[in-house]
């Protein structure tokens, strides 16, 4: 039922919704129902000249009849408007909870009507049909650089707009960074449409071709200076300078990963820098996978091929490299400018390699460790340094030794003693060495670093790096189910989702439901793989229809002592009690010898034990030779194979069939070995009586339906 409310407001603060949700005072609320409670009811189906009151069909007014209480439409969907210059858009309500005479709009929704607080819009309600295409138009070539940009949109439209309007620039946000579009043209009304609860299907426009050879063009001349500037070659040296507190980033291809990467940094004296590593932009201080932070030397990271995060990648991956220029204290004693040379080199890393270059750095560690000549016969050791000298000159080392060495008395480490005033110990960890590390260990292991999702801090830079990877809120990820890139949020606060690993996004995205194609249930998102494996558990546990034991016959088994469907052993049947089935071995026996002898005379027949399909007859010496052979295969009575409770009977019988069923047998073998033999010859004949006899039909039913063979 149609009804009709329009009036005028004072804008207020805009809100910060970010689609297309106004806010309208509770006063609009009650003229909306007062106006929908008193719409005049349609004509009565009389007055229309094609009703028919013998028709037993449904009126069309039927629905409008004031048999249950009115219903407000949902959702209610109206036309804002700027009566200075005529400007007009579409939007939904979010609530009514605005001061009397005040509308608060969406900030982009008062851009595009050129209003300002304090003006007046006009608000009218529009019954706006469901939308079923749109069509967008990017304002820039960035757009390719959205993951998957019809899911990204669909997403955007189910989650914060109610209608759409022909015109309306229309921004959507992955990551970081925000794409806008221009709603280009709209199906099935031109002008605006309601995308509540419909199928809307979604389509781009191409940029225009200037636009897209200008755009390419720059972009291709772009990636040419940043392949010049910043791209490295596995197996060649490179060689950059950074600025101090400053970044220079690398990008390098790693198409074979069967083999790990080792990261090689020379840096030329006075400088000092940092090296980090992540699979993905932008890599920082605090962004990063791996990272070496050392200050003396040089710098080395190894990413082996099994390392959990380096082998998630499919395929050919990118690493990226960010070098962090730091100030050393020689550089600053010495005036030197701010920035720092060095020499960079990426080389393929296996695991072969890395166990034996292991083994002998622990073996030269443990030669270190390993004192020569200790508890040597002769041999005497020094109380200052700790080595083993030979006691005849034992004095002569103890003067030296204790005029040049000292030793220190936290570590043990032995050094001259000039250099003993420049060796520092870490208050907080193990960390000992030259004073000129103390002030980048302290910052990057003892400082106080807060993450910006204001959940996290820590002092040590490695473990809030760790975070910013692993459990930020801010952390993006392709959500697993609207797979765009999004925040994954804080933890989820279902149990059963912080088990399956979702995060607070996946959580709430994956509580949206689909229909399951095979029972019609209405299952959620994150339910849907469990939901199949139930159905695919029922599938494979189905037990196997039971087919006549009559080799040629394809019709479902009956209770017989013969296991043959109801037709095959009608002519076996006697209405006299044969507790020992030796009437029905007689009537067996002549079937088959006359099978053996002269045949059934059918064309089509198929049956190997039948003379008319074989096109030779046998004399009645060998028939009876051959029948009896083909009784004992029947197995009639056989207590290994006969039912004692319903008498089925389990062995093989050799009958003549009509042409119908020899047939149905046929495709029945066709569809088989088409299958390769994947599903039982029993569901290959019911697929065919289900499909009715449609081999492509029954193709599909199978890959539904029947359960498989277990091999």
């Amino acid at each position: 039922m149609s009804f009709t409310w329009s009036d005028s407001f004072t804008l207020g603060e805009p809100t910060s919704a970010k689609g297309d949700k106004i806010i309208l005072p509770q006063a609009a609320l009650e003229a909306i129902i007062q106006q929908h409670a008193s719409a005049p009811l349609p004509p009565p189906p009389e007055a229309d000249p094609n009703y028919d009151p013998t028709s037993w069909a449904p009126s069309p007014y039927d629905q409008f009849r004031p048999q249950a209480p009115r219903e407000l439409p949902s959702p209610l969907t109206f036309q804002i408007r700027n009566p200075a210059n005529r400007l007009l858009t579409h939007g939904g309500v979010k609530e009514f909870s605005a001061e009397d005479g005040l509308v608060h709009l969406p900030a982009w929704m008062m851009t595009s009507l050129t209003v300002a607080v304090g003006d007046p819009v006009a608000i009218k309600y529009t019954d706006l049909p469901k939308g079923a295409w749109a069509k967008f138009r990017p304002i820039s070539s960035d757009y390719m650089e959205i993951l998957d940009f019809r899911a990204l949109l669909e997403s955007v439209l189910r989650s914060h707009y109610t209608t759409l309007t022909r015109g309306e620039v229309l921004k959507v946000g992955q990551g970081n960074k925000e794409f806008s579009f221009v709603v280009e043209e709209l199906k099935p009304s031109p002008e605006a449409v309601c995308i509540t609860d419909t199928d809307l299907e979604v389509d781009i426009e191409p940029l225009d071709t200037d636009m897209e050879h200008d755009t390419t063009t720059g972009s291709k001349a772009a990636g040419k200076r940043a392949a010049r500037d910043s791209t490295l070659k596995i197996g060649f040296e490179s060689q950059g300078r950074v600025h101090v507190e400053g970044y220079q980033h690398w990008t390098v291809d790693v198409p074979n990963r069967q083999s790990g990467i080792r990261v090689q940094v020379n840096v030329q004296e006075p400088g000092d820098l940092d090296v980090l590593v992540s699979l993905k932009q932008p890599v920082s201080l605090e962004d990063h996978i791996w990272a070496d932070f050392t200050s003396l030397g040089t710098r080395s990271i190894v990413i082996p091929a099994s390392d959990k995060d380096y082998a998630t990648q499919q395929g050919s991956q990118t690493l990226h490299l960010a070098i962090y220029g730091r100030a050393s204290s020689v550089a600053e004693s010495l005036g030197s400018p701010g920035e720092c040379f060095y020499d960079i080199l990426l080389e393929y890393h296996d695991a072969a390699s890395e166990d034996s270059s292991s083994s002998t750095r622990s073996g030269a560690t443990t030669a270190a460790v390993e004192v020569p000549n200790k508890n040597a016969p002769g041999y005497q050791e020094c109380t200052n340094c700790g080595s083993w000298i030979p006691e005849r000159t034992m004095m002569l080392h103890s003067n030296f030794c204790f005029r040049n060495n000292s030793k220190c008395d936290r570590c043990g480490e032995v050094m001259k003693k000039e250099e003993l005033q420049d060796h520092f110990h870490c208050d907080h960890c193990d960390k000992h060495g030259h004073t000129s590390e103390k002030k980048k260990h302290m910052e990057i292991y003892h400082g106080w670093y807060q993450c910006s999702c204001g959940s996290f801090e820590s002092p040590s830079l490695p473990e809030l790096a760790l975070h910013r990877r692993t459990t930020c809120s801010e952390r993006f990820i392709i959500c697993q189910y609207c797979h765009i890139l999004v925040q994954q949020g804080p933890p989820a606060s279902n149990p059963r989702d912080r088990i399956r690993g979702l995060s607070s996004h996946e959580s709430y995205c994956g509580d949206r439901t689909i229909q399951c194609q095979k029972c019609n249930q209405m299952v959620s998102l994150k339910d849907i793989q469990v939901h199949a494996q139930n159905h695919e558990f029922q599938r494979q546990n189905q037990s196997t229809p039971a087919i006549c034991s009559n080799q040629n016959c394809v019709r479902p088994k009956s209770s017989n002592v013969l296991g043959l469907c109801q037709l095959c052993f009608g002519p076996y049947w006697v209405p006299t009690e044969d507790p020992k089935n030796q009437k029905l071995i007689q009537r067996l026996a002549r079937k088959y010898h006359g099978q053996l002898m002269t045949g059934c005379g059918n064309s089509w027949c198929r049956n190997p034990c039948c003379a008319t399909f074989k096109g030779e007859q046998m004399d009645a010496t060998t028939a009876a030779t051959e029948l009896m052979k083909m009784l004992k295969e029947a197995k009639i009575g056989t207590p290994a194979t006969s039912n004692a409770t319903n008498g089925d009977g389990g062995g093989k019988l050799w009958l003549c069939v009509d042409e119908g069923t020899t047939r149905k047998k046929v495709l029945a073998e066709l569809l088989f070995e088409d299958m390769k033999g994947k599903y039982a010859m029993a569901w290959c004949v019911k697929a065919l009586e289900a499909e009715r006899t449609d081999l492509e039909a029954a193709v599909q039913w199978l890959n539904l339906q029947a359960p498989r063979i277990k091999k």
